[in-house]
């Protein structure tokens, strides 16, 4: 990989990364991809929806192309996925004030693939 191209990904994450602040706008999210966690802020009225999670995710897990399966774990533990706009509009809404997300690649049944990786967050 030539340098050129190692700076330039270092910005794009550069980018990514939000500074949290402590208001009822923004959730923080911790996300999971195999051994790799990333940390980032979320307003919770932003433009987007589930696609564009998505999307961000494998932005910054650097996973573009790879098919993955999202989930969260809400209040009472309950491993539920991320799949649709409700979804995803539910999991940010009960953030307080962390919302912990599983990647998990498709091909894992999602129940296994995140009690898995919840045990480990």
């Amino acid at each position: 990989m030539s340098r050129h191209h190692q700076q330039q990904q270092q910005q794009q994450q550069q980018q990514h990364r939000t500074t949290l602040r402590l208001t009822d706008n923004v959730v923080e999210v911790k996300s999971k991809f195999e051994a790799e966690y990333r940390r980032f802020a979320l307003k919770r009225n932003g433009p987007g929806g589930f696609t564009a999670f998505y999307r961000l995710l494998q932005t910054i897990h650097r996973i573009p192309g790879v098919d993955v399966l999202l989930g969260y774990a809400d209040v009472q533990g309950d491993l539920l996925p991320i799949n649709n706009d409700d979804n995803f509009y539910k999991a940010v809404s009960l953030a307080n004030p962390l919302l912990r997300i599983i990647i998990t690649k498709r091909g894992k049944t999602m129940r296994e693939g995140l009690r898995e990786d919840m045990e480990k967050i």
